[in-house]
């Protein structure tokens, strides 16, 4: 048997023991239906959720995702280097068709770098062979591809760990230029049938910094990512905590415990000075401490192996501190188990980070799909059972997203019933990542302008952005009579896809069902996703509302001109209803606005069915000013249709009370020129006639129709003629 079979053995030996001490495979320890006290987490339809980070580990370590064992022995450098790429451009496909939005890669595993590093050898899992290049730069190109796909890849680093064996062959291969284990000696440790760097080492802690920020500075991750390799088991570092404690720590557990928290609060406060807006998470093993154990703030459960007191990471405070921006803990067992039941971590977790600044992402044990003794990860039982944790993940407030344990088990045989299920039901809507608002940024300005191409190919959508902000647009398809707020779960129903941006210019391609009604909405978001206001991208359409365009086609400048002036407003989820009967009260506003009559607030003279809304304040500034006078009874029926001699009744006043009525000079038409003139109430005659013989009235067919309402486009149509030239 070759070596590497033997350590790979050995690894999963390893997993197998750990999940024996963490209580994942009690003999008699699973009941039933305990998922069914957190029912009201798990609905029947599959939640949609339009922020939830989607993602899955890509393990190095002894190649178990990438790269693949016999591509990295493949003699050929091109040929080694072609493989190595193809296959990790297979895994960004393929995360792209399951609808993750990011990546978390290991890029240094045992003190090496699957990257150019300047302070730590190539890694043996590129090549075979410890300090050997594999002849391009894997991080760089992960980064690269992943972007392409607009995937956030966050490099994964084991901070302590410089060897996955202690056994001499392996030592004999670590001798190689920049090798901590070469250059300094004193610091390694064995523990675990593992060698490491001893975490108390101030020197061994410098190094440590020293290598993340090598990444923060050289490469545009989202993310630097450390997962639960923290201080092993049977490490022996009483010389270090007497040569460093210095009296500070009584305790040899407070003072490891201080040194991992010294480690990761330097990482934090680096890159926050570095690169505010990458992000720097944390994937512990699930348990913090058991409650049992003598830890009131524990959780309820009696795992075996717990972080707060075997690594020796608390993980709690650096939560409450708010020093890592996402914690992912690694759940892996179901909701059955009675040792590390997943409603209660999942709870339990929760509750750690409401109202912090750390989002709570959950480890996913993909890996145990028919491949582990608890019988609720067996058969069918492991589609209901990841059905059960992807919807408690999606339905708890304080949990933001999901990340699975590992990526090759996306491709194992007796896995695909799970892997089917996530993909074409539990992630079969589109997700965007959820935003983290401490880490700045800011919403992007909306694509400037945009067009729609009938092709073979389906519809191909371009749109002009000239913002630097700007990484990447969302593009949802759209009825234009329903319309779409981009801010609710719901239009991820609409999500069809998302490009990175490349220039000023970018187009994207629909290939669903398009329709006279369909229209788009493309949205600019920000590398930290915040996202911009709508562009509405369409034949004929409005720039801003989905529903002006076609039969209202003729009032699309004068809508959008309006808007752009704010003097309208919608009526909600991106529509004008260009159709519909303008109302008083808002005819009002679109005239105050217009004109810059300032509204006045706290006024007690109004209206009685003024009402305390939008437009409450605009009604008592028009009455004071004599702007407007109600319909008797001391109303004015703010929310009835306005007819047309109303209209300009309210537009003549508001001229006069502000100096700007239009001066009558020749007539363009006469008053007597109309066949209904007649029906023109007293109130409105001058009115009508001043603005019949200025032209601002025309008619239709030698009729005024002064007692018609008008549409909101009409009316729309009216002031943009009117103010189109101030």
């Amino acid at each position: 048997m070759k070596r590497k079979e033997i350590l790979f053995r050995k690894f999963a030996s390893g997993l197998l023991a750990f999940a024996l001490m963490a209580g994942v495979l009690p003999t008699n320890g699973f009941s039933a239906e305990m998922w069914e006290s957190y029912s009201q987490y798990i609905p029947q339809s599959t939640p949609v959720q339009k922020r939830h980070l989607r993602g899955a580990w890509i393990s190095s370590v002894i190649n178990l995702d990438w790269p693949t064992k016999q591509t990295s022995l493949i003699a050929n450098s091109e040929e080694r280097i072609a493989k190595s790429k193809q296959e990790l451009v297979a895994i960004m496909d393929r995360a792209e068709d399951m609808n993750m939005n990011a990546l978390y890669f290991q890029v240094s595993p045992e003190g090496d770098a699957l990257y150019s590093s300047d302070i730590v050898p190539w890694s043996r899992y590129l090549t075979g062979t410890f300090g050997k290049g594999p002849g391009f730069d894997p991080l760089q190109f992960a980064v690269e591809e992943a972007h392409k796909r607009n995937i956030e890849l966050h490099a994964w680093l084991n901070p302590y760990r410089v060897a996955m064996s202690t056994d001499d062959a392996m030592r004999a291969t670590l001798n190689v230029e920049k090798s901590v284990y070469k250059d300094h000696p004193d610091w390694i440790r064995a523990a675990s049938n593992r060698l490491i760097v001893d975490p108390g080492i101030p020197e061994a802690k410098s190094w440590v910094v020293s290598r993340v920020m090598e990444v923060v500075q050289k490469y545009d991750v989202d993310g630097i990512h450390f997962d639960d390799y923290f201080y092993l088991s049977g490490v022996d570092d009483q010389s270090t905590f007497e040569k460093y404690n210095a009296g500070e720590f009584s305790s040899i557990g407070d003072w490891r415990r201080n040194n991992t928290y010294e480690l990761v609060k330097e990482i934090s406060e680096k890159i926050e000075s570095e690169k505010p807006w990458v992000k720097f998470g944390i994937s512990p093993s699930g348990v913090w401490a058991n409650k049992k154990d003598g830890y009131p703030d524990g959780s309820n459960t009696s795992a075996s192996l717990t972080h707060y007191d075997k690594s020796y990471a608390d993980t709690k405070k650096w939560i409450t501190e708010e020093i890592i921006d996402y914690i992912a803990p690694q759940v892996y067992w179901s909701f059955e188990n009675k040792a590390a039941p997943y409603g209660e971590l999942g709870t339990w977790w929760s509750e750690v980070v409401k109202g912090k600044d750390v989002h709570l992402y959950m480890g996913q044990a993909l890996y145990k799909a028919n491949d582990d003794t608890d019988p609720a990860f067996q058969g069918t039982r492991a589609v209901d059972e990841f059905k059960r944790q992807l919807k408690f993940n999606a339905m708890k407030p304080e949990i933001s997203g999901s990340i699975m344990f590992r990526f090759r088990n996306v491709y194992d045989a007796g896995k695909q019933d799970v892997v089917k299920a996530i993909e074409n039901d539990l992630w079969a809507k589109k997700a965007l990542v959820p935003v983290m608002g401490w880490k700045g940024g800011k919403a992007p300005k909306s694509p400037e302008s945009g067009n729609v191409e009938l092709s073979s190919e389906g519809v191909k959508l371009s749109f002009l952005d000239k913002d630097t902000s700007t990484a990447y647009y969302a593009v949802y398809r759209v009825d234009k009579s329903v319309g779409l707020d981009v801010n609710t779960d719901q239009s991820a129903n609409y999500l069809v896809g998302t490009v990175r941006k490349s220039g000023q210019t970018a187009s994207f391609t629909d290939r669903g069902n398009y329709d006279k009604n369909t229209v788009y909405a493309v949205t600019s978001l920000d590398r930290l996703h915040n996202e911009s206001s709508p562009r509405v991208v369409g034949a004929n359409n409005s720039k801003y509302f989905y529903d002006v365009g076609a039969g209202s086609g003729w009032a699309i400048a004068a809508v959008d001109g309006l808007y752009e002036r704010e003097v309208v407003k919608g009526i909600g989820n991106g529509l004008f209803a260009p159709g519909s009967s303008v109302r008083r009260a808002d005819f009002l506003i679109m005239v105050m606005n217009s004109y810059g009559i300032e509204v006045e607030e706290n006024l007690t003279d109004n209206f009685s069915d003024a009402g305390s809304t939008y437009y409450t304040d605009y009604l008592a500034t028009a009455k004071k000013h004599g702007i407007v006078q109600g319909v008797g009874d001391g109303k004015f029926n703010p929310e009835g249709s306005i007819s047309r001699q109303d209209m300009f009744v309210i537009l003549h006043r508001a001229l006069k009370s502000i100096g700007q009525l239009p001066t009558a000079g020749e007539p363009v038409r006469k008053l007597e020129d109309y066949a209904d003139r007649g029906e023109i109430a007293d109130y409105a005659l001058e009115a009508m006639k001043l603005f019949v013989e200025t032209g601002v009235v025309q008619g239709d067919g030698g009729y005024l129709r002064p007692l018609n309402s008008s549409s909101r486009a009409e009316a729309s149509q009216v002031m943009y003629n009117l103010i189109s030239d101030i």
